[in-house]
């Protein structure tokens, strides 16, 4: 996937600035940043939860012009896809396996059977094969992310947007969510994350995007971007996270 000159604004207020971004099959891209900075907007334009303003986007050798995207368009790139929110969004009124296959039963209109193998496998990549009958109400925070990442492999994605999937829950669930990513990583799942883990922006992902207002100031392979930052701006950021992070 490409995208070239992606802008949005919310009335005087220009939130993208011109982005270009490239994925390669199996990136992880870990995506830091001030609060403001436009990161979660720039996944929400991506997969079309925002209108873009204008830019233009390269995926799977078909090109698209993000000002003017037709409904069916949004619709195939969106089959191809998958969003994991940074708060859950389960559906209360369903259990785990329930809301893993919604999307396979309903948007999909795959056979329940079908479905249920998948949603199965899917909790049990996860490790919540035994949770499948129980709502999110008697999941932990933790618990409840995994169901939504599962929910996302469902649908066999091409790329699975994360944003700042663990940043809703207590310090001690937040390790079982990145050893989940971790291994998606592994397996070869195309990522693009929203964090504020460094941790996993360092070990994990292969490459670094830093953004602020509006505009990647700096990226480029993980190693040598925690290693060696060009940008004064990216040392200082980097500085800050750590110290809060010791505190």
């Amino acid at each position: 996937m490409e995208i070239r000159e992606l802008r949005k604004s919310f009335g005087a207020n220009t939130v993208l600035k011109g982005i270009d971004l490239t994925v390669e099959k199996g990136d992880v891209i870990a995506i830091l940043g001030p609060s403001g900075s436009g990161k979660t907007t720039l996944l929400r334009c991506i997969n079309f939860l925002e209108k873009s303003d204008s830019g233009t986007m390269v995926f799977d050798d078909e090109t698209y012009d993000l000002g003017h995207m037709h409904r069916a368009d949004i619709a195939a790139i969106r089959k191809k896809t998958a969003f994991v929110f940074q708060n859950y969004n389960l559906f209360a009124n369903l259990t785990a396996l329930g809301n893993v296959t919604l999307g396979l039963t309903s948007a999909r209109k795959m056979d329940k059977e079908k479905a249920r193998w998948i949603g199965m496998e899917m909790l049990d990549k996860v490790g919540l094969s035994d949770r499948a009958d129980y709502y999110p109400i008697q999941l932990s925070g933790g618990q409840q992310q995994r169901v939504a990442i599962a929910r996302a492999l469902a649908t066999n994605p091409e790329i699975i947007y994360f944003d700042e999937p663990t940043s809703a829950l207590d310090p001690e669930l937040i390790g079982e969510v990145l050893t989940v990513m971790r291994q998606l990583a592994e397996d070869g799942m195309t990522m693009l994350v929203v964090t504020h883990e460094l941790s996993f922006a360092e070990n994990v992902s292969s490459r670094v995007i830093f953004m602020e207002n509006g505009s990647i100031v700096e990226q480029g392979p993980s190693k040598e971007f925690f290693a060696d930052p060009r940008e004064q701006r990216t040392r200082e950021f980097l500085k800050n996270i750590r110290t809060q992070h010791d505190a």
